[in-house]
């Protein structure tokens, strides 16, 4: 046992020894992206979005390097390649990528993607590419209520307040009594709302047989949905464009 005991170390030794001499470090300067992927919903004002990045060697002045795309451009189109910008004495830095809201050909709830990475006639790079998805948000305020009666629908109402005012934006027309689908076109200007459903007979959207409910919908958007057996009233918050 004492012998086997001798050999092993022998064995360790030798490739302790061995690891240490195959050990490579890097002496010169790399800078590269540090993300792999990245989602970018584009405001109506556009934006200008901001990307980490890491660079192996700090110098005593400020540094740029470019971006270039990796495969084709998008085809959406609407996207600017800034530049990698690295402070002096820093490590870090942030490459820059601009989105045109107006220049996006996308329809809402569509998206594309791209892919980057850090290009450099003077200084090696590394990192992951950078996949970037990106999309339009959705602006609307041409949305469309959409109730769903139980039998005893002259019982219900709806109503939609704006919280900035107090005021009442939309009121629901009386209905008959009767099974029925109500809809109507409501403008929603920019801000924050309550939609609130009430029923005269206090047991909400149900007459034992239907089951009632309601949705404010704009585009892709739900901006509120409810109904069902909620007693005499059932509020729901909801904001435009915000």
């Amino acid at each position: 046992m004492k012998k086997i005991f001798i050999t092993f170390s022998i064995v360790a030794s030798i490739l302790f020894t061995s690891c240490e001499y195959d050990a490579v470090v890097y002496e010169g300067t790399a800078v590269g992206l540090n993300e792999s992927s990245a989602q970018v919903s584009v405001p109506d004002t556009g934006s200008s979005e901001t990307f980490a990045v890491t660079i192996t060697s700090p110098s005593s002045e400020a540094r740029t390097f470019g971006l270039q795309y990796v495969g084709d451009a998008p085809a959406a189109g609407g996207v600017t390649l800034g530049s990698i910008n690295v402070p002096a004495n820093s490590y870090e830095g942030t490459a820059t990528v601009d989105f045109d809201f107006n220049a996006i050909n996308l329809a809402d709830g569509e998206t594309d993607s791209f892919s980057i990475k850090a290009t450099s006639e003077t200084t090696d790079v590394f990192g992951t590419v950078l996949e970037i998805e990106y999309f339009k948000a959705v602006v609307c305020n041409d949305a469309t209520f959409t109730i769903n009666t139980d039998l005893w629908a002259d019982e219900t109402g709806f109503s939609i307040t704006d919280d900035a005012t107090g005021n009442v934006v939309y009121t629901m027309p009386a209905l008959a009594r009767g099974v029925q689908t109500f809809t109507a076109d409501v403008f929603l200007a920019d801000g924050c709302y309550t939609a609130t459903i009430t029923d005269s007979y206090g047991d909400g959207q149900v007459d034992g047989t239907v089951t009632g409910n309601y949705e404010i919908t704009c585009s892709i958007l739900t901006f509120a949905s409810g109904g069902g057996s909620f007693g005499a009233s059932q509020s729901r918050s909801f904001c435009v464009n915000q």
